[in-house]
């Protein structure tokens, strides 16, 4: 007896095919998308930190370009009372900054804060300490980054710098039409040995007791010509009148330091090479005068004997200080120096010579540190020496190359 075949199971079987492939093919689909969209969240996070790092890049070039700035002159150079700014908008700004293919360009901003940074407990703003903010913008402007840091004037000078325009570690004698003059206060002359003033051309002076409140310019004149006596001054010291109370000489306190204990109690440095390496090193001082272009400012260093002949170093608004290692000579031209002027040798004054600020003279032989034999401060020139506290209050901005970061004040946004 035949069986029979049930027709409908037979049928079924391929609907159970079916079912299985159309599951298959919906996980495939669903891996498929997944997949594509973590490739898609891959390429979006690869050009956010694409973006990211242009960012970045932009805000630390643009960190240095500020830090820069700041240190050649403060935070207001166009002295208008309004903080200094370089945005993409302004004229000129920061240079935008080219990939090395050429193909992309990245920007930056600067702006300064002189009410941050302060220490505490200080209200006085100034441009000499204060916050430099940088803002770097990818090449699609889509992505920024902000950051910042701190500034503060470095301490070169021990107590700001000496008080006196003319200090010598050893003896003095000037003749000639030499003349001292300090309108700040009744000291002209400070050494650590004897003080000679051989001709009544050679003289010092203190403010005129009768003369009101001087102008700035009215403290730092210095006469154009002759050997006359300088304007708003009294003559106090002379070769007829003898040392007056202006004259501080046989000073123990100076005489008893020599070589580098000389120098660093006019310098908060550790030794000459510290100074040195914040310093513009010359190979000759003629090369850092002003003969018509740029006025030379800031630390400067000069290695070797010098002869001065004309020429200008740092003007009123951007004194120098400038550290001549071995003996200087003035001769021929006048020569201007706004500042400090060291000098680790002697000086010889056979010439002419304008220094507005201080004159320091150490007296040594190097690289021995011996004394060198006295007089260290000599001759018959025409030198003028005029004091000025140039680091003082004077100027509200830092004196170029005389600032630095603050350690621990970077900020990254």
């Amino acid at each position: 007896m035949k069986k029979l075949k049930h027709s409908g199971l037979n049928n079924q079987k391929g609907a159970a095919s079916l079912l299985t492939a159309v599951v298959l093919l919906v996980c495939i689909t669903l891996v498929a998308l997944l997949t594509s969209k973590t490739v898609l969240v891959e390429n979006q996070m690869a050009a956010d930190n694409y973006r990211t790092t242009q960012a970045v890049a932009a805000a630390n070039y643009g960190m240095d370009f500020g830090v820069n700035y700041a240190d050649n002159g403060g935070f207001d150079q166009n002295a208008d009372n309004i903080m200094d700014a370089f945005t993409r908008s302004t004229t000129p700004p920061i240079p935008d900054l080219i990939s090395a293919d050429g193909a992309v360009t990245t920007s930056a901003q600067v702006t300064f804060n002189n009410t941050a940074c302060l220490p505490v407990g200080t209200t006085t703003f100034d441009n000499k300490t204060g916050m430099v903010v940088a803002r770097g913008f990818s090449d699609d402007n889509l992505a920024t980054r902000q950051i910042t840091q701190c500034m503060g004037p470095l301490t070169v000078l021990r107590n700001g710098g000496p008080k006196q325009p003319l200090v010598s570690q050893s003896n003095v004698a000037l003749t000639g039409n030499s003349r001292i003059a300090n309108r700040y206060t009744n000291t002209t002359i400070w050494s650590g040995g004897k003080v000679s003033l051989h001709d009544s051309s050679m003289a010092t002076y203190i403010k005129d007791s009768s003369v009101g409140t001087l102008s700035f310019n009215d403290l730092i004149n210095v006469p154009s010509t002759g050997a006359g006596a300088p304007a708003n001054t009294q003559l106090v010291s002379n070769a007829n009148l003898g040392n007056g109370l202006d004259i501080i000489d046989d000073d123990p306190s100076l005489g008893g330091l020599v070589g580098l204990a000389f120098f660093k109690n006019f310098f908060a440095v550790d030794s000459r090479a510290q100074y040195q390496s914040m310093a513009t090193t010359y190979s000759s001082l003629s090369a850092a005068t002003n003969s018509g272009g740029t006025i030379t400012s800031g630390p400067i260093w000069v290695d070797g004997d010098q002869s001065m002949n004309g020429g200008q170093i740092g003007d009123s608004t951007h004194p120098a200080i400038v550290v001549v290692n071995g003996d200087l000579s003035f001769a021929g031209g006048t020569t201007t120096i706004y500042g400090i002027l060291y000098v680790t040798g002697k000086l010889s004054a056979t010439g002419s010579g304008n220094i507005i600020g201080s004159s320091i003279v150490e007296g040594t032989v190097l690289p021995g540190e011996t004394p060198a034999t006295p007089p260290i401060v000599e001759g018959h020139g025409a030198i003028t020496l005029v004091y000025w506290p140039a680091f003082g209050s004077t100027t509200s901005n830092p004196s170029p190359g005389l600032s630095a970061v603050i350690s621990g004040s970077w900020r990254d946004w």
